[in-house]
């Protein structure tokens, strides 16, 4: 992993025997490394990380933290966003052209910048009770309208 990333990334990597990692090359390749290790890091795939060197793409995190004060409710609305056999995250991603990657306390979102601005949106509404099919029928709605060439939000 660690010669794919210096290779695809244009990068040298030191890592100490504690784990702490030095990016070595150039301001825009130790930035555009710096974001793939911090995707990997909180889960993703090395090629869905590797995605960030696109500048298109973008990673953003959302703290379930923010909706929810108690373990029990985090794990219910992390169960609203996953959904039985995972179907429901599955179709975020597929109607938001995103990848997502959910962890004890946070949702990672992996695409490009429109793409992780409206699925930010219908995830934090999910997260605030917002009914699955109103979420879905919202998404289907900006995925046709960015397929006819519009990007704007």
């Amino acid at each position: 992993t660690k010669n794919l990333l210096e290779q695809e990334c244009g990068v040298r990597l030191k890592i100490s025997r504690s784990g702490q990692i030095t990016i070595l090359g150039g301001a825009l390749k130790t930035y555009l490394a710096f974001n793939v290790l911090k995707a990997i890091s909180f889960g993703f795939p090395v090629d869905g990380a590797l995605q960030l060197k696109n500048p298109d793409y973008v990673f953003e995190t959302i703290n379930i933290k923010d909706f929810a004060k108690s373990k029990s409710r985090m794990v219910e609305i992390k169960g609203r966003l996953i959904g039985t056999k995972g179907n429901v995250k599955k179709v975020i991603q597929h109607l938001g052209d995103i990848d997502i990657c959910v962890s004890e306390s946070q949702i990672g979102i992996i695409g490009k910048v429109e793409d992780v601005l409206v699925a930010r949106e219908a995830i934090q509404a999910l997260l605030r009770g917002a009914k699955h099919g109103r979420i879905f029928k919202w998404l289907e709605h900006k995925e046709r309208f960015f397929r006819k060439g519009h990007r704007k939000i």
